[in-house]
């Protein structure tokens, strides 16, 4: 019977999810005067590696200067495709041959549209660019995205990727090898971490990001426990030499990597913890809350979305 009244409550609090929240459809293109504000950074990490890091709404951008051209992990806003390229010229002449998308979420992805009209080769998982050739509905989890469900259109054809895999794809260059590994239903179903291996440098997309509580997009599939395993499988494959690119963020290491990882558990675990002594919602929000060790608006909504996935994995 309790675990009937579950399910009846989880897809209540769904189905009221969904009648709650208006959608907007020109969230994106509202953005445009905001995005030319962005100040975005180049940091050199080593020779023939660096990172492009914004202080806005955009992912940061990984740079590797390959022998032929430059390979950049995500191209943030097509409005910001000049800006980038001026970036890249001051350290480099070569042209942008090869685009890697770590997922499908317009501030990492929307200069595909730019980019992609040029020419340039474009990879991701074959489900980002599945959700990137139709219109998705993103939830507003976090507090700066606003109160309506967010709306990104379908790309046109040329800002797709021509080239998709569905589980692990390696790029072979003269002097680096490039592993492209997917972790499904991380932050979305189409999460991408794109290791340098003979630097030893990782672009982790929106697995790993610095600004606090990360954003899990439910509708595309992202899920707590997901994200978790996957940042404990990156720790079991890096060390103190190991170099972070988050999606947002300043580049960083494994030391703040594992405090990111124990943050999630702790609060995935407490909210579980609670769940299972049959607390009330209100009385797990409040004491999860307490276990963040930093003020943040969006502790409510998280919790209550880590909240959902708790009672979806304890009820299967």
């Amino acid at each position: 019977m309790k675990a009937t009244i579950s399910i009846i409550s989880l897809i209540t609090l769904t189905i009221s999810l969904k009648a709650q929240v208006r959608e907007n459809a020109n969230f994106v293109d509202s953005l445009s005067s905001k995005v030319v504000e962005i100040n975005d950074e180049l940091i050199k990490i080593q020779d023939n590696y660096y990172a492009i890091i914004s202080d806005g709404m955009a992912g940061n951008i990984g740079v590797f200067l390959n022998n032929d051209g430059v390979i950049l992990i995500d191209d943030q806003w097509s409005l910001l495709s000049k800006r980038i390229k001026e970036l890249l010229s001051t350290v480099t002449p070569k042209p942008v041959k090869t685009i890697i998308n770590t997922h499908y979420h317009f501030d990492h992805t929307n200069g595909n549209i730019a980019f992609g009209s040029e020419k340039i080769q474009i990879i991701s998982h074959e489900n980002a660019r599945k959700r990137m050739s139709e219109r998705q509905v993103i939830m507003p989890i976090l507090k700066g995205l606003g109160p309506d469900n967010i709306v990104q259109k379908s790309y046109p054809p040329e800002a797709l990727p021509i080239l998709t895999f569905t589980d692990k794809l390696t790029i072979y260059c003269e002097t680096e090898i490039i592993d492209l590994i997917y972790f499904k239903h991380a932050h979305s179903d189409g999460d991408v971490v794109v290791h340098f291996k003979n630097s030893d440098i990782y672009h982790t997309g929106d697995i790993f990001v610095m600004y606090g509580l990360p954003f899990i997009d439910e509708q595309a599939g992202g899920d707590i426990y997901a994200m978790i395993d996957a940042i404990d499988t990156l720790l079991s494959q890096s060390n103190e030499k190991t170099k972070f690119i988050p999606g947002h963020g300043p580049v960083c290491s494994i030391k703040e990597l594992k405090e990111y990882r124990d943050l999630l558990f702790t609060i995935q675990n407490n909210v579980e913890t609670l769940t299972r002594e049959n607390r009330d919602s209100d009385e797990i929000l409040k004491n999860t809350t307490t276990k963040i060790p930093f003020e943040t608006e969006d502790a409510e909504q998280f919790i209550k979305q880590v909240y959902r996935s708790v009672k979806r994995h304890l009820n299967n």
